[in-house]
C-alpha cells in the first residue's frame, strides 16, 4: 500500500506542478517541487478520499516529502500522551513581574487620552477597527502611476492609526528636521516609554544612569524608504532616524538608561521575542528594570500591495481566526510597551503588579516545509520549552492568545500544537480556550505579540476574556473537541481551572522564529510603605520649560481632585521635571484653586514654584539651645514611625551614658527640661530629623551650625557617626547642667544683644555670638552685663539682656573644657561628605574629604565665640540661596535674614523645619514643597506611603506634525506628466511650466497643453520655429476658444505652436465644455466729482492699513508715532498711487508724515504739483499749552479697538503720543484732560471724568472703562467686515489675519464682493498653527451656521485658512490663497542658515528702524531659535519703544510678523494633502524686496506656490505687481471679480 500510495502521490503531485514524472523525487520538500499551500488543502482532500479516513491538510507541512508524508499516512495512529512539563528546572526567583503597560492600536492610538481604557472597552465589547486607509496615508505615491495602481487594484483595509506625523519634539530635546528624518516608529516608541514609566509609577528622572534594559521589535523600515528614495530631501539625521536598530537606542540615549539596548527583527515574533530577551536580561541580572515590547506603522504601500499580489491578504477586509470563513489577514499599526522586573524586587518596592510573566521560549522552523511556511513540530517544541521554562502544567492553563492570523492553513497547524501540548489529558469541560486580538485590530505583525499580551494583561486585571472576532463556524481542519480546543466567542469570566488566571501568548515569525510567553495572574501582597506624615498634600507638577508647567497643571484640572492625598501619591509617581510647582492643599476646593493659578503662571499661597533648580542646592543651618519648648517633636514622635525609631535608638545611647530618658520627657506633658536635658535632646531631634529628611530625598549641599548644633551638622555632613554626636552631645550637657546648677546668685553670669563692635566692648565682657550685623550677643559677670545694657539703651542704642544664667562661650566655661576633654577623647571623626561652613572657625569652609572633628575642635567650639554670621556670608558667597533651619524651633533666622541683606541676598529663601504651635507634620510638608521646587529629589511617596492613588491624564504632548517632504524618485514632476499646475493669466489664458529636458518634444507639450483645456481634443496643426533648449523651464501658454484650444511655447522666444480640436466627427462647439465668460474687472479711482474729498478717501486708506478708526486718527502726528511700518507704509503707498492716480511716493517721506502732510502732498500731485514732503515747510504754531514730553515705560503697542481709541486719543488732544498702553503717562492740565474725558465719552457711550483721566498713571484703565461701552465691530476673534444681511443664503467668507497684522486689510475685498455676502475678519492669536485653528473653530461654525464656508487668507492667513480647514468637521467650499506659497528652494532649517536669518533681521532692523539688535549666536547654538523669539518678546515687553524712536506697535508688529512668517516657511503643506476643497491660488509677480532681503530664496517661487503636489482642484489666477499690492486696489478688484463668480456659481 506504500508503494502503491507513493506512486499515486508521485503522479498527483506532477500534475498538480505541470512536472515530468521522472523529476518527482520521494525525497524532496514539496515545496521545493513548486507545491503551494493550497495545494496542499486539495491533496489532503483527495487523499482523505483515496483512503476513506479523515487527512489533515498540515501533514503535508509536518511530513513535507513525498516518503515522509506516505508513511506517516499508512502508519497506525499513536495516542496523544500527556508530555509532562518538561525536564527543565525551574529556580526560585525567575518570575518576573509585568509593573506598567502603554499600548496603542487602531481606535486607541490617541496621544492625549487613556487608550488602556479604550483598547480594554474595544476588546470587551467585541469591536473591530479595521477599516479604510485614512485619507493622507501614503499620499506621497500617488503620483507614481505603478505605486498608485497597485494600490487601486489591492485591498488595502486595515488597522490605521489615525495620525503617524505627530510628535512633539521639544518635549524629548529634538530639532524640527532631526524630527521630520525620524521614522515615526522612532517617535511612537519614545513616547510610549514615557508612558509606560508613567504607568509604571516610575519617574523618569530617577532612573537615569541606572541598568534600564531596553528591548524593541520592529520589521518594517516603511519611513527609510520613503526617506531615502528622494536624494532632494534625504538628509543625514536619516541615518539613525531610520535605521531600526536606533528605535530601542533612541529610548535609551533620551532616558540615560545603561541596561542592554536591542533592537529585534524576527518578523511578526519580534514583540514577544524582545520580551522573551527583556526576561532573560532580568533573570541573568543584566538589567533592574526592562522595557519591551514592538512596534508596526505601515508608513509606506510596498509590504501591503505585495502581500496583496501574493494573495494572502484577505478580500473580506477582516480576520477570521479559527474560522471556516479565514481567507488571510489584514495588516495593521501597533504600538506596545510593558515595563518589566524581577517579581522578589517589585514586591519588595511595593510597585502595582499588573500579572507575571512566569517563563518564556523562542526557537526556530529550520528547514520546514519553505522558508515562510510553519513546521508544526517546532511550534509544538516552543510550548513545550515555555511551560517547562514556567514550571506551569499546560492542563491548567485557561487561555491561549494565538498567533490567529485566520489563514485556512496556519490556524489548523497552530491549534494542533496547541491541542498537542495543552489539550492532552485535560478533561473535556476545561477546554483550552483560545482568541486572537488581531480579529480586532489587524495583524500589526512586529508588534502583533505585544498588542497579545496587552490583551491578556487587561483581560485579567478585568477578570473577563473578551471575544475573538469572526468565527462563524469551525475550521473545517480542525478537531476542536478532539483538541480540547474552543474559540471564545463571547466575554465571559475568566475560568480559573487551577484556581489562578494562567495564559499563554504566542508569536510566530513567517521567516520561522518562534516565540511563546507563559503569564499568571498576581495574588501576592507587595509591601506597603506606612504614611509618615499627617500633612496636607502636597501635589507636584513639573516640566522641562515653564510653559510645560503650566500645561501639567491645566490637564490635572481635568483629574479627580477629590482626595488630595491621593493625586500627591499619584503625581509623586511622576517625572520630575526642571520646571517645578509644588502645591500644598487639604481639600479639593483649595487643590484645584491653586492648580488654576499655576497654570496660568501665578503665585500664591500654599504654592512653591521655580522655573529652574537651585545650581547649589539647599544648606541645612543646625542651630543650638534656645530652640527648645516643652512639646517639641511630641507630635512628630507619634505621626512618623521612622522619626520615633530613630528617637528611641537615640534615646538608648542617652539612657545608658546619662542615665536619663529622652522618651519620657518628649511623651510626658508633666516633665520639662533642664539645660542637660534640652541640650541633648535637641541634638536627637536633629539628627533624627535630618534622617527622617534623607529618607524622603531631601539632603543638604552643605551645612552650619551655631554654637551646639555644630554637632548635629558634623553629623549630618558625615564627620561624626550619631554614636558619638550624641557622646559630645551629652557630656557637654551633663558638665553645663552641672556647672549651672553650682552657680549662686553672686556667681551667676548673663548674656545680652547687643548693637556693638567686639573691640569697643568694656573690660570684663567678651563677645559670645556673632549671629548677623548689629546682633553681637556678648556675655559676663551677672552685673557687669545689666550695667552695660541700661548704658547702652541710655544712650539710644539697641541692648536687650537675654533669660540665662551663665556666660556660654567665654571664659567663664574654661572649668569645664578639662573634663570634657578628657570624656570625648575617645571619639572617631571621619571624612566630610559634604562641605561645612563653620560658626568655630571663623570663615573657614571645609570642603567635602577633609576630617576635622576631633576632641579640640569640640573644645574649640564649646568655649570660643561664634562666628554663625561669617559661616552665613561664606554660604551665601558660594552660591546657596536656600538656607534652612533644622531645630524644635527656629532662633537663627532673624540672624540669616539680616546677613542676608547685607550681603545683597534679599531673595534668599530662608526657612526652617519645625517652629513651636505649629503642627510639625505640617512644616515638614512645607518644607519640603519649597525643597522640591528648588530642584531637591523629594520622594513624597515616601511621606503619604501606601494609599488610594488617582488615576491622571497623561503627560500633555503637543500635536507637531513631522513629516519627510521626500517623494518618491518615480513621483517626481515630468515623470507621469510634462507640465505644472496652470496659472491663469490677467488676459484668460492659461500658463503652464515645463522642465526642457524632461520634454520628449515640444509637440508633447503642445498635446498636454491642449488635452488639460479640452480632453479629447486632438492637434491638427502645429509647427515648430526651434528646437527645445536641452535644459531649463519652457513656458506653455494655452487659450480655448469656440473652434478649440491655441497653443504656444516658449523659453526666451516662441519655440512652437499649434491648434487642437476636437474629432471631425463630433462637432468642436458641441463637444467643447462651454467657456467660461471673461471676468469683468471694475476699475476704481478717486474721482474729483464723487462727492468724496482727497482728505476722506486718504483716511479711510490709512484707517484700512493701520486698523484705526478715522474718527480716531490724530491728523497732526506722524504715522510712525502711530505704529506704521514698511509694509502698512507700502500698503499705504500702493492704495494711494492707485486711487489718486499719482505718481509714486516716496515711502520714507511717508514714514515720517502725519494725515495732514500726506493730504498735502495727495493734493499738490493731484493737482498736478512736483510735492514731496521735504518741500513741504510747516513752520511752528506756538502751542498755548506746552508739549508734554513722552512718557515714560515700557511700549506696549495697542492691541484691540479700545486702546487704539484712547492711545489715538490721548496723542491727538496732548500732541504727543504715549509710549504704549502700559507706560507710565505724563501730567496735563484740567482743559486738556477735559477733552480727552469728552471726547472719550462720546466715542464709547460711557461716562469718563477729567478727574479719571488726569489720575491714570497709564492708558490702560482708562482703555477697560472704554471696553464696557465701546461697541466695537471685533468679538471675541472675529472682526465683523459684513453681517450677513437679513434673506442672504450666500456663503459666510472667513479670511484669517496676514503675518502679525490685523484682518482689517480685507476691507478692500469685501467692498468688491457682492453685498449679499457676509465677510468676517480672524485676528490674530499667539501659539501653533494647530492651536490657533483650533481657536478659531466654535465661532466659525457658529457664524456660518447651515451656510457654506469659504476660507482663505493672505501670506499667513491662507496657511491659517488650510489648518482650520482640516481641522473642520464639514466641507469647505472653497479656499482662497492670497499670495500663501513657498520658495522653490525649502528654507535649510540648519544652525547655519538660522544664524544667517537673524544676521539678514538685525541688518533688516538697523536699517529700517535704527534699531541695534546684536545676533544672540551663543543663545543660537545652544537653545535654538524658539529660545531667541521667547527673548526677543520680552526685549519687547520690557523696552521702551520711544528709546528707539518707534512706536510700540512697530516692534511688536516686527516680533509678531517674524513668528507667523517663520511658522509659513517650516510649514509642510503636504500636512493638508487630505483636504479636497477647491483651491484658488491668487499669486503676486514676485514677492515684496522686504521679504526677499530677509529671505533670499523667495526670489524664486514656483508658478503653483508649492501647491499642485496636494491639492487637485487648483485654479491659478495671476495678479500684477508685487506681494504687498494683492490685497489693495486694483489688484483686489481682480481676487474681488474672480471669487465673485466662483460664489455665484456655487
Amino acid at each position: 500500500m506504500s508503494t502503491k500510495l507513493i506512486t499515486w502521490i508521485r503522479e498527483w503531485v506532477a500534475t498538480a506542478t505541470d512536472s515530468d514524472l521522472d523529476t518527482i523525487s520521494v525525497d524532496t520538500d514539496l515545496t521545493s517541487l513548486g507545491l503551494s499551500s493550497r495545494d496542499a488543502v486539495v491533496l489532503s482532500g483527495e487523499l482523505q478520499n483515496l483512503l476513506d479516513k479523515p487527512v489533515d491538510p498540515t501533514i503535508v507541512y509536518q511530513h513535507p516529502t513525498i516518503a515522509a508524508l506516505a508513511n506517516a499516512l499508512t502508519a497506525s495512529p499513536a495516542e496523544p500522551e500527556y508530555s509532562g512539563v518538561g525536564e527543565g528546572h525551574v529556580a526560585a526567583g525567575r518570575d518576573v513581574a509585568i509593573i506598567g503597560l502603554a499600548n496603542r492600536v487602531p481606535g486607541a492610538d490617541s496621544r492625549h487620552d487613556n487608550n488602556l481604557d479604550t483598547l480594554w472597552n474595544l476588546l470587551e465589547t467585541g469591536t473591530s477597527t479595521v477599516g479604510d486607509k485614512p485619507a493622507g496615508r501614503w499620499k506621497e505615491y500617488l503620483a507614481d502611476p505603478v505605486t498608485a495602481q497597485k494600490m487601486e487594484e489591492v485591498n488595502l483595509t486595515g488597522g490605521y492609526f489615525e495620525d503617524i506625523a505627530s510628535f512633539d519634539a521639544e518635549f524629548f530635546g529634538l530639532s524640527p528636521v532631526e524630527a521630520a528624518n525620524m521614522d515615526p516608529q522612532q517617535r511612537i516608541m519614545l513616547e510610549l516609554a514615557w508612558e509606560v514609566l508613567e504607568n509604571a509609577g516610575y519617574p523618569a528622572n530617577t532612573l537615569r544612569g541606572e541598568h534600564v534594559g531596553v528591548f524593541v521589535g520592529s520589521s518594517n523600515s516603511d519611513y527609510g524608504m520613503l526617506v531615502t528614495s528622494d536624494p532632494a530631501e534625504a538628509h543625514p539625521y536619516a541615518l539613525t532616524g531610520t535605521a531600526s536598530s536606533i528605535i530601542a537606542n533612541r529610548i535609551s540615549y533620551t532616558f540615560d538608561f545603561r541596561g542592554p539596548s536591542v533592537a529585534v527583527d524576527t518578523a511578526c515574533s519580534s514583540s514577544l521575542v524582545a520580551i522573551h530577551q527583556g526576561v532573560r536580561a532580568l533573570r541573568d541580572g543584566d538589567a533592574d528594570l526592562v522595557l519591551a515590547g514592538g512596534v508596526n506603522v505601515m508608513a509606506a504601500p510596498f509590504i501591503s500591495t505585495a502581500f496583496g499580489e501574493l494573495g494572502v491578504i484577505s478580500p473580506s477586509g477582516g480576520i477570521h481566526a479559527f474560522s471556516a470563513s479565514a481567507d488571510g489577514f489584514v495588516r495593521g499599526d501597533a504600538a506596545g510597551l510593558f515595563a518589566l522586573k524581577r517579581l522578589a524586587e517589585a514586591e519588595a518596592d511595593g510597585d502595582h503588579i499588573l500579572a507575571v510573566i512566569r517563563g518564556s521560549a523562542v526557537n526556530q522552523d529550520g528547514h520546514s516545509n519553505g522558508l515562510t511556511a510553519p513546521n508544526p513540530d517546532a511550534q509544538v517544541d516552543v510550548l513545550r520549552r515555555a511551560y517547562a521554562d514556567a514550571g506551569v502544567d499546560p492542563r491548567q492553563v485557561d487561555y491561549i492568545e494565538a498567533h490567529g492570523t485566520g489563514t485556512i492553513l496556519g490556524d489548523p497547524i497552530e491549534a494542533q500544537a496547541i491541542g498537542t501540548v495543552l489539550g492532552v489529558g485535560r478533561d473535556a469541560a476545561d477546554p483550552v480556550l483560545i482568541g486572537s486580538a488581531k480579529t480586532n485590530f489587524g495583524h500589526s505583525e512586529s508588534a502583533a505579540g505585544a498588542t497579545a499580551l496587552a490583551k491578556v494583561v487587561l483581560s485579567m486585571q478585568h477578570d473577563t476574556l473578551p471575544p475573538s472576532l469572526g468565527f462563524d463556524e469551525p475550521n473545517p481542519y480542525i478537531d476542536f473537541d478532539g483538541q480540547h480546543l474552543e474559540v471564545v466567542t463571547d466575554a465571559r469570566e475568566w475560568p480559573e481551572y487551577s484556581g489562578e488566571k494562567i495564559a499563554g501568548v504566542s508569536g510566530f515569525g513567517f521567516g520561522g522564529t518562534n516565540a511563546h510567553v507563559v503569564v499568571s495572574s498576581y495574588a501576592g501582597d507587595p509591601k506597603n510603605v506606612q504614611q509618615q506624615l499627617d500633612a496636607p498634600a502636597v501635589v507636584t507638577v513639573s516640566g522641562l520649560l515653564p510653559s510645560r508647567r503650566r500645561e501639567a497643571a491645566t490637564s490635572l484640572l481635568d483629574a479627580d481632585l477629590s482626595d488630595p492625598h491621593a493625586v500627591a501619591r499619584a503625581t509623586a509617581r511622576r517625572n520630575h521635571g526642571r520646571s517645578r510647582a509644588a502645591i500644598v492643599a487639604t481639600d479639593e476646593e483649595q487643590l484645584r484653586h491653586r492648580l488654576e493659578l499655576v497654570s496660568q503662571g501665578k503665585k500664591g499661597p500654599g504654592i512653591e514654584v521655580s522655573d529652574a533648580p537651585s545650581t547649589a542646592g539647599p544648606v541645612f543651618v543646625y542651630t543650638g539651645f534656645g530652640s527648645q519648648h516643652r512639646k517639641m517633636a511630641k507630635h512628630l514622635y507619634y505621626q512618623s514611625t521612622l522619626f520615633k525609631q530613630r528617637i528611641d535608638e537615640l534615646d538608648e545611647l542617652v539612657t545608658f551614658e546619662s542615665g536619663w530618658s529622652m522618651v519620657d520627657i518628649i511623651t510626658d506633658d508633666g516633665q520639662t527640661y533642664n539645660t542637660e536635658t534640652a541640650q541633648a535632646t535637641i541634638t536627637a531631634i536633629q539628627i533624627a530629623l535630618t534622617d527622617l529628611l534623607a529618607h524622603f530625598g531631601a539632603k543638604p549641599a552643605a551645612v552650619m551650625g551655631m554654637s551646639m548644633g555644630e554637632i548635629a551638622a558634623a553629623y549630618a555632613c558625615g564627620g561624626l557617626t550619631a554614636h558619638d554626636a550624641m557622646m559630645i552631645a551629652c557630656h557637654r550637657a551633663r558638665l553645663m547642667g552641672e556647672g549651672e546648677a553650682m552657680l549662686t546668685e553672686e556667681t551667676q553670669g548673663a548674656m545680652a544683644v547687643v548693637e556693638v563692635p567686639a573691640d569697643e566692648l568694656p573690660d570684663g565682657i567678651e563677645p559670645a555670638v556673632f549671629a548677623g550685623p548689629g546682633m553681637t550677643t556678648v556675655g559676663g559677670p551677672r552685673q557687669l552685663v545689666l550695667d552695660f545694657v541700661d548704658k547702652l539703651d541710655g544712650e539710644g542704642k539697641f541692648a536687650r539682656a537675654l533669660n540665662v544664667k551663665g556666660a556660654g562661650h567665654t571664659s567663664a566655661l574654661d572649668p569645664l573644657l578639662g573634663e570634657l576633654a578628657a570624656e570625648i577623647c575617645d571619639i572617631d571623626p571621619q571624612p566630610l561628605t559634604i562641605p561645612l561652613f563653620s560658626s568655630v572657625d571663623q570663615g573657614v569652609v571645609y570642603p567635602a574629604g577633609t576630617t576635622i572633628h576631633d576632641a579640640d575642635y569640640w573644645l574649640r567650639c564649646t568655649r570660643g565665640s561664634v562666628y554663625f554670621q561669617d559661616a552665613t556670608e561664606q554660604a551665601f558667597g558660594a552660591g546657596h540661596n536656600t538656607l534652612v533651619e533644622i531645630s524644635p524651633n527656629p532662633v537663627g533666622l532673624m540672624g540669616m535674614m539680616a546677613t542676608a541683606f547685607a550681603v545683597g541676598k534679599p531673595d534668599a529663601q530662608l526657612t526652617f523645619a519645625l517652629k513651636r504651635k505649629m503642627d510639625e507634620g505640617q512644616t515638614i510638608a512645607e518644607l519640603l514643597a519649597k525643597l522640591y521646587a528648588a530642584g531637591s529629589p523629594v520622594a513624597f511617596g515616601e511621606v503619604y506611603g501606601t494609599g488610594p492613588t488617582a488615576t491622571l491624564p497623561h503627560t500633555p504632548f503637543k500635536d507637531t506634525s513631522y513629516w519627510t517632504a521626500a517623494t518618491p524618485s518615480s513621483s517626481q514632476p515630468g515623470t507621469g506628466t510634462l507640465l505644472s499646475a496652470p496659472v491663469t493669466l490677467p488676459t484668460g489664458q492659461l500658463a503652464f511650466s515645463a522642465q526642457a529636458e524632461r520634454c520628449p518634444s515640444a509637440y508633447a507639450l503642445l498635446e498636454e497643453a491642449a488635452q488639460a483645456l479640452l480632453p479629447g481634443s486632438e492637434l491638427v496643426a502645429s509647427e515648430d520655429h526651434a528646437p527645445l533648449p536641452t535644459s531649463g523651464e519652457v513656458t506653455v501658454l494655452a487659450r480655448k476658444h469656440i473652434g478649440g484650444v491655441n497653443v504656444e511655447v516658449y523659453s526666451d522666444h516662441l519655440l512652437a505652436e499649434g491648434f487642437s480640436t476636437l474629432p471631425s466627427h463630433a462637432s468642436a462647439s458641441a463637444g467643447a465644455p462651454p467657456a467660461d465668460p471673461p471676468v469683468e474687472i471694475e476699475e476704481r479711482h478717486w474721482e474729483p466729482d464723487s462727492g468724496e474729498t482727497i482728505k476722506e478717501r486718504l483716511l479711510s486708506i490709512v484707517s484700512e492699513s493701520m486698523g484705526y478708526e478715522v474718527e480716531d486718527l490724530p491728523e497732526e502726528l506722524p504715522l510712525i508715532d502711530l505704529g506704521l511700518d514698511s509694509l502698512m507704509g507700502m500698503r499705504i503707498k500702493n492704495r494711494v498711487e492707485n486711487d489718486f492716480q499719482i505718481p509714486p511716493l516716496n515711502v520714507q517721506a511717508l514714514r515720517d508724515a502725519s494725515v495732514a502732510d500726506v493730504v498735502t502732498m495727495v493734493e499738490e500731485a493731484v493737482a498736478g504739483k512736483e510735492s514731496e514732503l521735504k518741500a513741504v515747510d510747516k513752520q511752528p504754531t506756538p502751542d498755548p499749552h506746552p508739549t508734554p514730553e513722552r512718557s515714560e515705560g515700557v511700549g506696549v503697542a495697542p492691541r484691540d479697538a479700545s486702546e487704539r481709541l484712547v492711545f489715538a486719543t490721548w496723542a491727538g488732544m496732548t500732541g504727543a503720543a504715549a509710549a504704549g498702553v502700559t507706560s507710565t503717562l505724563p501730567e496735563i492740565d484740567e482743559e486738556t484732560a477735559t477733552k480727552i474725558a469728552e471726547r472719550l465719552s462720546e466715542r464709547a457711550n460711557v461716562e469718563i471724568t477729567a478727574d479719571e483721566v488726569r489720575t491714570a498713571r497709564t492708558l490702560e484703565p482708562l482703555a477697560n472703562h472704554v471696553r464696557e461701552g465701546l461697541e466695537t465691530e471685533v468679538t471675541g476673534n472675529v472682526r465683523v467686515l459684513r453681517e450677513r444681511p437679513a434673506g442672504s443664503d450666500e456663503p459666510a467668507v472667513f479670511l484669517f489675519h496676514p503675518a502679525g497684522g490685523s484682518s482689517v486689510v480685507y476691507q478692500p475685498l469685501t467692498r468688491r464682493l457682492p453685498d449679499d455676502v457676509p465677510v468676517y475678519g480672524i485676528e490674530r492669536l499667539e501659539g501653533s498653527l494647530e492651536d490657533r485653528a483650533k481657536a478659531y473653530l466654535p465661532e466659525i461654525e457658529e457664524l456660518a451656521g447651515d451656510h457654506k464656508i469659504i476660507l482663505g487668507g493672505w501670506s499667513f492667513g491662507g496657511a491659517l485658512a488650510f489648518e482650520v480647514a482640516s481641522q473642520l468637521d464639514r466641507d469647505v467650499a472653497a479656499i482662497v490663497l492670497l499670495d500663501t506659497v513657498q520658495p522653490s528652494e525649502k528654507v535649510p532649517d540648519t544652525l547655519e542658515e538660522t544664524k544667517a536669518r537673524w544676521e539678514r533681521y538685525a541688518k533688516f532692523a538697523k536699517k529700517t528702524y535704527g534699531l541695534e539688535f546684536p545676533v544672540p549666536y551663543e543663545m543660537l547654538e545652544t537653545q535654538g531659535e524658539d529660545a531667541v523669539i521667547g527673548m526677543l518678546t520680552e526685549f519687547l515687553a520690557t523696552t521702551d519703544a520711544s528709546s528707539h524712536g518707534l512706536a510700540a506697535g512697530v516692534l511688536e508688529h516686527q516680533r509678531a510678523s517674524f513668528v507667523d512668517n517663520r511658522i509659513l516657511d517650516k510649514v509642510d503643506f503636504n500636512r493638508w494633502s487630505h483636504v479636497t476643497a477647491p483651491v484658488m491660488l491668487f499669486r503676486a509677480e514676485r514677492m515684496h524686496d522686504g521679504a526677499i532681503e530677509l529671505e533670499p530664496r523667495y526670489a524664486k517661487i514656483d508658478p503653483d506656490g508649492g501647491w499642485s503636489t496636494i491639492v487637485d482642484d487648483l485654479e491659478i489666477i495671476q495678479l500684477h505687481g508685487d506681494h504687498l499690492g494683492v490685497v489693495d486696489e486694483p489688484e483686489i478688484a481682480t481676487v474681488g471679480a474672480y471669487l465673485t463668480r466662483r460664489i455665484k456659481g456655487m
